[in-house]
């Protein structure tokens, strides 16, 4: 038994009817030789058994599981809205699209599941679909992060100033001077291969969101279409843990890119 079965059988409208009209009826037909707070006592009696009814019943319990689901839906779909609507201003028009394109199926979806039947299997798969929303509004913002910070201008920066060392090296006579600037070009390489890793990571990760956008699509097909939701729940599960693994991958990635701007 749950919280929302209990609380659901408080505030039942025929439970509160119930326990208004035995009020009304007690204070009607109570005898004058009645003991007046015992006398209504029979009201709350008569409420708790009603309560009671509902908790026993297996239909009552699956319609509060079902009004809790429901409820939960609509505020991550609400959740999912407030933070697209926030991450546009921020976007540029290429990722703006892809973003609004994935929020146009997330709603549909939405909207094809409460206008429709609410078996166990669909709930399931919508409620799946909006945690695969929010980790694309995730992992979408700081792809544009990242892009922003221009990996490819920073690779271009430090090989210029590689050569330009590498030159500097070529006519230093100063034996010390000379490994100096060894140093610095050995700290620029290395710099430059985690960069060349930070643009693979970059490349998987746009690769990744766009296996969401399909999946999306998908689901909202598959909703509409009426078709077998059991491999779309199975694939809904993967995508998640995967893009759940990525998004901690990536806030490490975020992590030492600032550690790079603060040095």
């Amino acid at each position: 038994m749950k919280i929302e079965h209990v609380k659901g059988a408080l505030l039942n409208r025929r439970n509160i009817v119930a326990l208004a009209v035995s009020f009304v009826a007690t204070g009607l037909f109570r005898p004058a030789a009645a003991v007046p707070h015992l006398w209504y006592v029979a009201p709350l009696l008569v409420y708790a058994a009603f309560c009671a009814q509902n908790l026993f019943s297996q239909k009552f319990r699956e319609s509060c599981d079902l009004k809790a689901t429901l409820g939960s839906i609509r505020s991550m779909t609400q959740e999912c809205q407030m933070k697209s609507r926030y991450l546009k201003r921020r976007l540029d028009e290429a990722g703006k699209a892809r973003l609004a394109k994935v929020m146009g199926e997330t709603n549909e979806i939405v909207r094809t599941f409460m206008s429709g039947d609410k078996s166990q299997l669909k709930l399931m798969v919508v409620h799946k679909s909006l945690k695969l929303t929010e980790m694309y509004i995730k992992l979408i913002e700081i792809f544009d992060k990242c892009i922003d910070a221009s990996v490819d201008a920073e690779i271009s920066n430090i090989a210029t100033r590689i050569n330009t060392n590498t030159s500097n090296l070529n006519n230093a006579r100063d034996p010390s001077v000379s490994a100096e600037i060894r140093r610095v070009i050995e700290a620029d390489e290395r710099m430059i291969e985690s960069l060349k890793g930070e643009r693979k990571e970059l490349e998987k990760l746009d690769a990744r969101l766009q296996y969401m956008e399909s999946t999306i699509s998908m689901l909202k097909y598959n909703l509409i279409s009426n078709l077998d939701k059991s491999d779309a729940l199975k694939t809904l599960e993967a995508e998640i843990d995967e893009a759940m693994a990525i998004n901690f991958a990536l806030s490490d990635l975020q992590e030492e890119r600032r550690g790079r701007v603060r040095a």
